[in-house]
């Protein structure tokens, strides 16, 4: 098992009502059987706590995803392996999250340009403010909020994330559309390579 993981990050979640949606946002993924209760499941080493590598309380993956996890029908695979978990920051300095050592600036998501560091990392200072800013790519002109880019090797700012292990990469697309269509709010994903 490695330290990799997925993060689904809620974009439009307000610090003061994480924890609800943190609650709304896990019941709606056991009723989808997205996630599935199991006493043992845990993320073995949560990055964004103030104590980090203290296991955090976790659901199994479920059998409501169509696709599943990376190496699951190898012979002896553990399933515990294959969590999913709703994590609320527990303060302002930990709702960063990001790829890892080799974080950097979005991609463009009309034409894959990656941001120019500058602006990129001006942005989202500002963003650790205030308001989640606006990115316009210098290759296509295209404008959209920070969080819409393609933030998967990037960073963003958010109070409520979902966080599966490493081997589920292939659930994600899916953990996105229920999310988008079914529970609503804004969605998005950022890879976790330590």
């Amino acid at each position: 098992m490695s330290d990799d993981r997925h993060q689904v990050l809620a974009l439009d979640v307000a610090p003061d009502d994480a924890n609800a949606v943190a609650a709304q946002v896990r019941s709606f993924l056991r009723r989808r059987r997205l996630a599935v209760p199991h006493p043992d499941a845990v993320d073995p080493t949560p990055h964004n706590t103030s104590t980090p590598r203290s296991p955090l309380p976790a659901d199994l993956i479920g059998p409501g995803f169509t696709a599943k996890p990376h190496d699951s029908g190898r012979p002896g695979h553990d399933p515990l392996w294959d969590f999913i978990s709703v994590h609320v920051p527990h303060d302002e300095d930990h709702r960063i999250w990001f790829l890892g050592d080799t974080t950097g600036p979005s991609d463009c998501r009309s034409c894959g340009t990656p941001f120019e560091d500058e602006p990129f990392w001006a942005a989202f200072n500002d963003w650790l403010e205030g308001p989640e800013p606006t990115l316009t790519c210098g290759n296509c002109a295209g404008t959209a909020l920070t969080g819409d880019q393609d933030t998967s090797g990037s960073i963003v700012v958010s109070s409520v994330g979902i966080v599966t292990s490493g081997g589920c990469r292939d659930l994600i697309p899916e953990l996105l559309g229920a999310l988008r269509t079914d529970f609503g709010g804004r969605w998005c994903w950022v890879a976790y390579h330590p």
